[in-house]
């Protein structure tokens, strides 16, 4: 992201990264904007680019103007298609996908343009999850009141021929601050507490949300003991993300909490409630509490706090205790959401199988320069794989997939790695693998394919075969393009030589054939 004022968007600056980091991932688009607007005055807003847009790339965008009647109205977000204005001719427009956020007390005003794409190209699952983003960004921002804007930070209007000087932000952005009867005394008495909730929206892991709150919980509940627990099924898995003080009570608090316990005669407590069974009489000078701040799924995550003495939790405790719940389920919801994200970039839907995209940023990783472990690659092609298609049809042909890569897992270690390279290619990336070893590994895969019964619909499918392409880091090449084209090669010479055989890239070059 271009290089940005965070202190002109306050509170809001995290949440909005955010939001532009998730879209970026959501629509495969490396490249998009976002307009903010505070109140009903333009001259109160500005644009954050993402991705290095272009200046001038960035202003025909922002102009842009609808190309199609193609319109897509969503809870708090409309979709719809503009054509990028500039010196594109009319015969050959490049379409903006633009999308207006809803707020709903209009406080606010946002527009997301991403060039390159259009309404009708969306599938189901990327106009839920924009949904789900645009909600999720909506509410974190409700805690952020704007303040009224100044007339200083009001800029002239800009005349049609006047261009804006500006790349990240057109013009300025008014700070958004939270206010509130209630908020300001939470925030009279823990004035870090806007700097938790700012760092909160730039969690990305379960790892990070542990490391945030062991530094500021223990600020917020000096008098106590506490650790921040995440529970999964089965009930007696968890997780300890942070702790801190007297670990004694908080052994006694956890041996009576109904989440780890395995058979419970009540229903358990929701977000925001506490978990009553945690109120025992093990020591009676000790004020317990045991609240759960978040749940999605099968995770949930609570806060277990004890106070050593007999006085009740202050009103600013409980009060911060539950907007900190309110700001954990968002996490908790973008955690999840990040997690079904990146598993969709990485794995192939239909054999589980990680996909190309995965297989060379590993090899690009590993085939760098200084290191000196030999890896190697397999190409693997199933034989004759579209006569399987024409005769049986494409979910027969799929079905055969799927059973290949459950062969090939079975054929790795822990630290190789096995990927769906495309149609009916497998690629296997095989880590302190000398080509020798690599080549005998191959073979023996070659041959366990033949014993593979695949079945479609009740129906036997014939035996099928395999060929196979294997070259080496560094003795065959030292990048991973050379790599690659080098094994895909020696692959298609084996198929090019009767198939069904495995052959190295230095068989290929003395022209010996292998079995």
């Amino acid at each position: 992201m271009n290089q940005v004022q965070p202190t002109s968007l306050g509170d809001a600056y995290p949440a909005l990264c955010n939001f532009l980091r998730l879209t970026s991932l959501t629509l495969s688009a490396p490249q998009l904007a976002l307009t903010v607007q505070v109140g009903d005055d333009w001259r109160h807003g500005g644009v954050m680019n993402y991705g290095q847009l272009p200046a001038a790339t960035l202003r025909e965008v922002l102009s842009s103007q609808p190309m199609e009647p193609t319109f897509l109205e969503c809870d708090q977000l409309s979709l719809s298609t503009h054509s990028q204005s500039g010196l594109h001719s009319e015969a050959n427009p490049i379409p903006v996908l633009v999308g207006r956020l809803h707020s709903t007390d209009d406080r606010y005003h946002f527009t997301i343009y991403v060039p390159g794409l259009t309404v009708d190209r969306l599938s189901e699952v990327q106009v839920k999850t924009l949904q789900y983003l645009t909600q999720q960004m909506l509410l974190c921002l409700a805690l952020a009141q704007p303040a009224t804007p100044s007339p200083s930070l009001a800029t002239p209007k800009l005349k049609a021929s006047e261009p804006s000087d500006g790349v990240d932000f057109l013009s300025r952005v008014v700070a958004l601050n939270p206010s509130g009867a209630v908020y300001d005394r939470v925030q009279h008495g823990h004035p870090r507490l806007a700097d938790l909730v700012a760092q909160l929206q730039s969690c990305l892991s379960y790892k990070q949300l542990g490391q945030l709150l062991g530094t500021y919980l223990p600020y917020f509940f000096p008098h106590q003991s506490g650790r921040l627990v995440l529970f999964s099924n089965p009930p007696e898995s968890f997780t300890v993300l942070t702790e801190w003080g007297d670990p004694k009570p908080l052994t006694a608090v956890e041996q009576q909490c109904c989440y780890s316990q395995s058979q419970l005669s009540a229903p358990l407590p929701r977000v925001g409630q506490e978990c009553h069974q945690c109120q025992v009489t093990h020591c009676p000078q000790q004020v317990t509490k045991c609240i759960v701040l978040g749940m999605v799924n099968d995770t949930t995550c609570i806060v277990q706090l004890v106070q050593a003495e007999a006085a009740p939790f202050t009103l600013v405790q409980t009060t911060l205790l539950k907007k900190l719940s309110e700001q954990i389920l968002f996490v908790m919801q973008r955690l999840l959401l990040l997690e079904d994200l990146q598993d969709q970039a990485l794995k192939d839907p239909l054999t589980g199988l990680l996909n190309r995209r995965h297989a060379e940023t590993v090899l690009n990783s590993l085939c760098q320069a200084g290191k000196q472990q030999n890896i190697s690659i397999i190409l693997i092609d199933i034989d004759h794989f579209k006569a399987i298609n024409d005769t049986y049809g494409h979910q027969a042909g799929d079905a055969v997939l799927k059973n290949i890569g459950m062969l090939l897992r079975g054929h790795v270690r822990a630290q190789d790695i096995v990927c769906r390279y495309g149609g009916e290619e497998f690629c296997m990336v095989l880590l302190d693998t000398t080509p020798e070893v690599a080549l005998k590994r191959a073979d023996k895969i070659r041959r366990a394919v033949k014993y593979v019964t695949n079945s479609f619909n009740g129906q036997a499918l014939p035996p099928i075969t395999i060929s196979l392409g294997v070259a080496s880091f560094p003795h065959h090449g030292e990048t991973p393009h050379t790599l690659v084209t080098l094994a895909d090669k020696a692959l298609y010479w084996a198929k090019n030589h009767g198939r069904d055989r495995a052959i190295s890239v230095d068989h290929m070059l003395s022209g010996a054939e292998c079995s």
